[in-house]
Formats: structure tokens, sequence, C-alpha cells
């Protein structure tokens, strides 16, 4: 959901001047021309760069993270997604800087190191500028990617079989009736057989044209899909071997709908929409083929001006639990399907809520919310009170660690953490997470590392068979069994 800089770089080649400058050529963007006189650079002697840095670029307040990946060969070296073009990490400087060139026009994304609290931590200044001049300026924090401390492989959890995607990037899975559905964002989804966990095949595969898929769920022999230019996709999936699309809903009306999270509880299908209008969509699901819209919800209190917009959600009794971005968890009544109402939200500063799971335990209704951002962290949240909801606990693996998925089991919360691979947490007691059981999944030589800031294990779910499916940014679908 966050914009690159590489992104927000290429929308301003598209209006860089078309003549040349004419003015006294200037370099606000190479090293000489950062202040660096108040910094304490001692730190980085000690500093391994070559590896995957994630970063968090803070410009007016507001973060955008990102990624780096440094190696001895520099034509190898990416800085936000881009070819390096300069390089200096040595004794006590670090700096990185890449370029592009239009027409004559240029543009430098350019990051100095300013101190490096620890071997594996660097804090500094970032600018941009346009053909030398600077345009924008901020701040920067970066941390390298490695396993935590202490840690091996894998403690409590085996992998069972690893499938790599033929292309693309997984992330998501439903598993029903033997078969595994991988959304893959612009590659689609692939079909799976995991009759036998142990060696999945790919029995199907269906491409959309320019349009990302972002989450998949399966009701009897119906397959729903959401799609960032067409909302839900249906699809017949009596022979998983041979999908059949039926149709896109709302319908042609709304061809830009933004589809992106996704839940069905018993006979609706709650759809999150992002953009354009921040709204949740209803459908009633009782014939699983042929979803109609039910209600389109928008929680009143939210601003789509403040990035405030529904991400993901679950639903437990009746009550619609929402990953709200910057607005927070969004906890809204559902029992009257016609006219939803909101019941109350929990909000906190730089919110970047996203993934939710809902459970009861004990006496109590605890939501589990994560962000996104930089300084992800799981939040364990006592929803009983929607009017007065509080944290009760938190489980956080770094700040460079995004939590992208979570399913919960009774008090058994198997977590998705990104970098950090699979978490399996026993929340009896919400106020005090304990980790049981975990696996790396993250390996640095994997293709693909270091272009996205959310790389690593995207989803897990737990379909009861006995098994954990899980979804991997570069190693495609695993299979997990506990110990």
């Amino acid at each position: 959901m966050n914009r690159s800089l590489v992104v927000m770089a290429g929308a301003l080649l598209l209006t860089l001047p078309g003549c040349p400058n004419t003015e006294e050529e200037k370099h606000e963007c190479d090293l000489p021309a950062f202040n660096l006189s108040a910094c304490d650079r001692s730190g980085f002697a000690a500093v391994q760069a070559d590896g995957v840095w994630k970063t968090n670029v803070t410009i007016d307040g507001v973060g955008t993270p990102t990624a780096f990946f440094l190696t001895p060969d520099q034509s190898q070296s990416l800085l936000f997604v881009t070819p390096l073009s300069e390089r200096n990490v040595e004794g006590e400087t670090f700096y990185l800087a890449t370029d592009y060139e239009r027409s004559f026009s240029s543009l430098r994304i350019a990051l100095a190191g300013c101190e490096a609290p620890a071997p594996d931590r660097i804090k500094g200044q970032f600018r941009r500028c346009v053909n030398g001049e600077m345009d924008l300026e901020g701040t920067f924090e970066a941390a390298r990617v490695h396993r935590p401390a202490g840690e091996q492989e894998a403690s409590g959890v085996e992998l069972v079989s690893e499938t790599a995607l033929p292309r693309g990037r997984a992330m998501d899975v439903f598993v029903s009736g033997g078969y595994a559905y991988v959304a893959a964002l612009s590659e689609g989804l692939f079909i799976y057989d995991v009759k036998d966990p142990a060696a999945p095949r790919k029995v199907a595969e269906i491409t959309p044209t320019a349009d990302t898929w972002n989450r998949v769920w399966v009701k009897d022999q119906t397959l729903y899909v959401t799609s960032q230019t067409e909302g839900l996709l249906v699809y017949d999936v009596s022979n998983p071997e041979a999908p059949r699309r039926l149709m896109a809903l709302p319908g042609s009306t709304d061809t830009v709908l933004a589809g992106w999270g996704l839940f069905v509880d018993g006979e609706r299908l709650y759809m999150m929409s992002p953009s354009p209008r921040a709204e949740v969509l209803i459908f009633n699901v009782s014939k699983p083929s042929a979803p109609s819209l039910l209600t389109r919800y928008y929680v009143p209190e939210s601003d789509t001006l403040k990035q405030e917009y529904p991400v993901d959600g679950v639903v437990l009794n009746n009550r619609l639990y929402l990953g709200h971005w910057a607005y927070g968890l969004a906890v809204v009544d559902v029992t009257d399907v016609a006219k939803p109402v909101s019941k109350g939200h929990f909000g906190y500063d730089n919110a970047t809520s996203r993934t939710v799971a809902v459970g009861a335990i004990g006496d109590r209704t605890i939501a589990f919310e994560a962000s996104e951002g930089w300084g992800s962290r799981l939040r364990a949240l006592d929803v009983s009170d929607a009017a007065h909801i509080t944290e009760v606990g938190r489980f956080e693996m770094g700040p460079a660690s995004a939590v992208l998925g979570l399913t919960l089991v009774g008090t058994k919360l198997y977590v998705a953490h990104n970098q950090d691979g699979l978490r399996v947490l026993d929340m009896s007691n919400p106020s005090t997470p304990r980790q049981i059981a975990y696996y790396n999944t993250w390996r640095e030589t994997d293709s693909g590392r270091g272009r996205a800031f959310l790389d690593g294990l995207s989803g897990v779910k737990a379909p009861g068979d006995g098994y954990l499916y899980a979804t991997e940014t570069s190693r495609g679908l695993l299979v997990f069994r506990e110990q």
C-alpha cells in the first residue's frame, strides 16, 4: 500500500523540463554537499554494508518504507529498485546514489549516513535532486536484514514442501477440497493439487491483463478473487483444473473499483475496497456462484484524505473488524447488513493497520491487529467493549519486519512476519504473547530480494488438515507441519 520513492521519481520524470538547464550546474545531491559535521560517524567502520537493507525515508513527517541491496559488484546493487550509480561505504563514510536520465533532465536520489548505532543499523540524510538542484530532503533509517540472534532455521515447525511459482510474487493462499489457490499479484492465480502436501502439483493458472490480484477465497465450488481494477472476480472451480470465469462485481459501472481484502462469513462475503471510495462491499453468497450486492459501507468517522481506508478485515459474531490503514482498527456491527453501525475504533500515531484476526479468549474478545509500515508490531486489543478498546499486549520482531498475515486457531496465532518468516504464538494470555515455534523462511540468495520493503512470508492459513500453508514472495507456496 506504500508508494515507493521510485514511483514518485517516475512520476516526476514525466514532468521534467524538456530543454537544457542554462543556469550554473549544481551538485546538491553529491556527497560533499551534505552537511555531516554534527554526525558521529565512528560506527561506520563496523558496518558490513553488503546485503539487503530495509529502509524508511521520512519527508515532512511522512515515512516511505523501501529497500536497497548492496553487493561487491556495484552493477548488481540496487537503490530503491534501480541500479546503483555511486557507492562510497569505506571508513567513516556511507553514501549511496542512483541516477535517472531523460532528455536534457536528470534526477538523483542519494543517502548519506550520519550515524551507525549498531553494525546493522544506519541513520542519515536523504536528498532528491533535479538537474543537480535539491527538490526533496529528509532523513532515513535503515536496518540490515538477517536472522534474529540465536535462532536456527526452525524450531517446532518443519517444512514439508516448497513449490516455486512459475512467475510472480506469492501473496495469498486459500486451501479447499485438496487444492491450494495462490494469488500472485500481477501474475494472477496458480492452482495446486495438494492432496499430497509433500508434493504439490500445479494444475491450472489464470493470468490477468493489466491487473493485480490480491486475495482469494473459496466457498463450496466457487472461487472469489479481489482485483485491483475489477473489484470482485467470481470463478466456477467445480473442476479446479479448468476454472471458468463467471462475472466481475459490482459490475461495469465500477471498472476502476479496487478490491483488496476478502473474507467470507456464512452467507456473506466482505470485500475491502481502499479506492476510489474507501468502502466495504457486502455480498449475499447464499448462492455462491451468483453473489448479489447487499450494501456498501463507509466508516463515517474516517477521512480518505488522511489515507484512512479499509484494507483487510474479519467477522466474528456479526462484528466486522477492519484494518483501516491510517485510521487504525475499526469495529462495525453488521447484524442489520442494510444498516451497518460503527461501534468504535483504535487509532495510534503513524498507523498502517492492515491484517486482523479476532477470537474469544477466556471471557474477553481479543482482536489481533498488525501494522504494515516501518515499526510494524502485532497488538492484542481487548474489543469486548468496542467503544472503549484497550491494548493489552504486543509482539514485535524489529522496525523493518512487517506482519502480512494472521490466522488464529483457538489461542494459537500463526503470524506471517515478512522477513522473519513464520511465528507461532501462544496467546492464551494476550498480555504476554509467547512464541512457541518458528521457521525462518528468509534466504538472501533467493531471487528478487532487496527490491521491495514487503518481502518474505506474506500469508499463512491453517485449513484444519494438520498442515500450515503459507506464501513467500520469492519461494512461492510453502507447506509446514508443527512438530
